[in-house]
């Protein structure tokens, strides 16, 4: 049974519950298309494919849309309907799930003129991309002018997750939209975690963790690089790591899967961190929270992009890390990093 979490939230983010009260993960059950209830998915892409087709492996009625026909037919051949664009979606179901590569591409689809807003059916719709606080309180705000309720539902575990229905989903929104919209979620969860009831503070704890997993990631990258400078085997300082306290996700999983077999492929292209480290300062700028490291991993990502890695897997930030290298030795760091004062 999957376990339905709470966080404790800042008071501007909460929400007067509802006169039943507050739920517990008991009061849900599991809704399949038995239900009646028309799901869509817009964005059929890298994430919105897997997690489409997990939907219909368990039997939800879904209706898919997206601008590449090409994505679409492996869903069709599934038993997926499709709509002509969002509004056509919203017209005919009530559960939308949007995964959308962009802000723009996610306002356009959520807000424009063929957008959802203008739906007649929709009761409910759930936002998995990563956009920053500040648009989904647009959307939110412009969806709840016309009565339709936003689920903030960032998600983690990449396409393989989406694959198995083992994401991690940090949902917020009130509850009666997230009782609408939990069975569909936990049918693509491993952990469905409900952090409160206004929609945003999802995309706070979302943009922390990639964060997190970015200075993890960078750390062991930089490490390893010294660490081949001076003539350590990668595999043998990974195991070292391994075996201490260094020992993070990257360490366990990623380097084994992508640099000791060459491959270089695990993450999503380089771009992607560029927006969830910017998506970190703005957030943090926001709060008015300070920050030390997210600058810094924003610099350096910004440097392998100007190198040419901005569309390589982010993997490949461990030879940009690599090039660097001074032939002779010594110590390297950006010019800022290097004055007298620092």
């Amino acid at each position: 049974m999957r376990l339905l979490h709470h966080a404790r939230v800042r008071p501007e983010y909460r929400q007067a519950a509802p006169a039943r009260g507050r739920f517990a993960a008991a009061s849900f059950g599991r809704r399949t298309a038995m239900t009646g209830i028309k799901v869509g998915l817009i964005g059929v892409g890298n994430m919105g494919q897997p997690m489409a087709l997990r939907l219909l492996e368990q039997g939800v009625d879904l209706t898919v849309c997206d601008r590449n026909p090409e994505a679409l037919k492996p869903l069709v051949a599934q038993g997926a309907q499709v709509a002509e664009d969002p509004l056509d979606m919203a017209n005919r179901c009530e559960l939308i799930i949007a995964s959308m590569p962009s802000r723009d591409a996610s306002l356009a689809v959520a807000l424009g003129e063929r957008g959802v807003v203008g739906g007649s059916a929709l009761r409910v719709y759930v936002e998995t991309s990563t956009l920053g606080s500040a648009i989904i309180d647009r959307i939110a705000t412009e969806l709840r002018a016309r009565g339709i309720g936003l689920i903030d539902a960032p998600v983690s575990g990449g396409p393989p997750g989406a694959r198995a229905g083992t994401l991690a989903v940090l949902a917020s929104g009130s509850e009666a939209d997230f009782a609408f919209a939990h069975a569909t979620l936990d049918l693509m969860a491993g952990k469905l975690i409900y952090l409160g009831a206004k929609p945003g503070i999802s995309q706070v704890a979302k943009v922390i963790n990639n964060h997190v997993s970015a200075a993890g990631r960078m750390a062991v990258f930089e490490g390893l690089a010294m660490g081949v400078k001076a003539g350590l085997d990668p595999k043998v300082l990974n195991d070292v790591l391994n075996a201490g306290s260094g020992q993070n996700y990257t360490t366990t999983h990623k380097i084994p899967a992508a640099i000791l077999s060459g491959t270089f492929k695990y993450n999503g292209p380089l771009s992607i961190g560029l927006k969830d480290e910017a998506l970190m300062l703005e957030e943090a700028q926001r709060h008015g929270a300070p920050l030390w490291l997210a600058p810094r991993i924003l610099e350096l990502y910004r440097e392998a992009a100007a190198a040419g890695y901005r569309d390589e897997d982010s993997m490949k930030v461990f030879l940009f890390m690599q090039s660097q290298s001074l032939p002779d030795g010594g110590a390297a760091v950006a010019p800022q990093w290097s004055s007298e004062k620092a």
